[in-house]
């Protein structure tokens, strides 16, 4: 055993040839597919760092922690005893980032007054004279897989704001498989900006010849063209089917309008006819003002049209109550055709962001579904409040709930109400309706639920909307 690194004499430290050389005072980031490429390449970066005499600490899961550990050991190091040195130290990924996290998000002060004590601490601990600190951390990969991705960026941020006043290499790592969306392009590029070094996944660094990794890049632009195209074309075909639910959605309302405008114009034409044949001033006084009366109906009807399908360039604040009492107005002879009752549900009046001309849509459409969806004499309960965002209590906003007596929707369908083409009305609708309302919610930031109960005398569904409050900035997506 040497007296200097606690190391058997003969230890070996094998480099495999797919993990390509570190610079030194790197803050680097490490992409990979299999959890083994990535415990491989990380024990030959920290069983190289152990043999030359420097100070490791690894921030990570147990289940890396556990491996990193085994192949220590098979590479002939003993990282209890080198622990005992004060040269190799493990901590939990989870449990460290919670000292310093602060509404979902890393406290400047309170990660530097947590990683400046512990690399002070470290530094004391060590007992050989180490020359330099190798540093592993997944906590920005937790974060990032828990889909906080503002908290992941700030972090690495924070790691290389410290490195400016602290000496240290940072080796992060990220599964590959997390950044499979389209919309991760930018931050995938925005995390790499904040790293000194980048090193691609398996898939390259295990090419050994520099006319294998050029045909390999070769490929993967071949397959980003063919993935660009494909995303171009759905964004296509997808704007194909709004306009196609949205033609279907106005001859569903106009055939309700014809309807609405009917009666008044009855009346209309009847008052008329009666003034004509009225043997006195004041019968014709009052048979005109009965056609007045009606005319005011249709001008309100039609007023309630154009709102309804009067589009909007840009977003702003739209009266939740205001904006359903319309689409009531419009739905009214439906309503009172199948003999429902409406119940209002209003706490007090609250603003939303967003496009008037979509949320109509969106409320309308649910509406609609309800009145389909519910036997004569029934009830829709319409309830506005406030509300926190589901599973962040920090954004504060509306929810809208419409609660009916129908028949309910059956848990199997309840999983694909949301599904383009999907529909439970057989001959009736596209199945386009919900898919749209929930890409509507989505891009103003909101989100959608839905509980059902087909029970026998208990029948009924609940569609609940949330939609962030106004808040004076305009949300990115407009």
């Amino acid at each position: 055993m040497s007296a200097s690194t606690g190391l058997p004499a003969n230890a070996l430290i094998h480099t495999p040839q797919s993990l390509p050389e570190m610079r030194v005072n790197a803050h680097a980031v490490h992409f990979y597919e299999e959890d083994a490429f990535l415990l491989d390449s990380l024990s030959q970066l920290i069983g190289t760092a152990l043999v030359t005499g420097d100070t490791a600490v690894i921030v990570a899961t147990a289940a890396h922690r556990e491996g990193l550990e085994k192949r220590l050991k098979a590479r002939g190091l003993d990282p209890v005893r080198i622990a005992k040195l004060g040269r190799y130290c493990t901590l939990d990924a989870a449990e460290t980032l919670s000292a310093f996290m602060v509404n979902n998000l890393p406290d400047a002060s309170l990660f530097n007054a947590f990683t400046t004590h512990f690399l002070s601490s470290v530094r004391s601990a060590a007992k050989s004279g180490s020359q330099r600190l190798i540093l592993f951390g997944e906590m920005v990969a937790l974060l990032w897989s828990e889909g906080k991705f503002e908290a992941a960026l700030k972090l690495e941020q924070l790691w290389s704001d410290l490195a400016r006043t602290h000496a240290f290499d940072l080796h992060c790592a990220y599964p590959i498989k997390d950044f499979n969306r389209e919309g991760h392009s930018q931050a995938f590029l925005n995390i790499c900006a904040e790293h000194s070094h980048v090193v691609p996944t398996e898939n390259y660094t295990a090419l050994t010849s520099e006319d294998d990794r050029l045909r390999h890049i070769s490929l993967l632009q071949q397959r980003a063209q063919t993935a660009e195209a494909e995303a171009a074309g759905r964004l296509r075909a997808e704007e194909a089917l709004r306009k196609s639910e949205k033609l279907a959605a106005s001859g569903r309302l106009a055939a309700s309008i014809a309807h609405e405008i009917n009666n008044p114009l009855e009346a209309i034409s009847n008052a008329i006819y009666l003034a004509r044949s009225a043997s006195s001033q004041q019968d014709v006084a009052t048979y005109l003002k009965i056609a007045d009366e009606e005319l005011v109906r249709v001008a309100e009807i039609a007023k309630h049209t154009l709102g309804f399908y009067r589009e909007t360039a840009s977003p702003g604040i739209v009266k939740v109550s205001s904006l359903l009492d319309d689409i009531l107005n419009l739905y009214s002879r439906k309503l009172q055709g199948k003999g429902l009752t409406i119940k209002k549900q209003y706490r007090s009046e609250l603003e939303v962001w967003g496009l008037e001309g979509e949320l109509r849509q969106v409320f309308a459409n649910q509406i609609a579904n309800a009145i389909y969806a519910m036997p004569k004499n029934g009830c829709l309960t319409i309830r506005i409040r406030r509300s926190k965002a589901w599973g962040n209590n920090q954004r504060s906003g509306t929810a809208v709930s419409l609660i009916d007596t129908g028949s309910g929707i059956s848990s199997e369908s309840l999983s694909k109400i949301f599904d383009p083409f999907f529909t439970t009305k057989q001959d009736v609708g596209n199945g386009l309706g919900l898919w749209i309302t929930h890409d509507i919610v989505t891009r103003h930031r909101g989100s959608i639920r839905v509980r059902s109960n087909t029970r026998s005398g208990a029948s009924g569904t609940i569609f609940t909307t949330f939609l962030p409050r106004h808040n004076g900035d305009t949300p990115a997506i407009f």
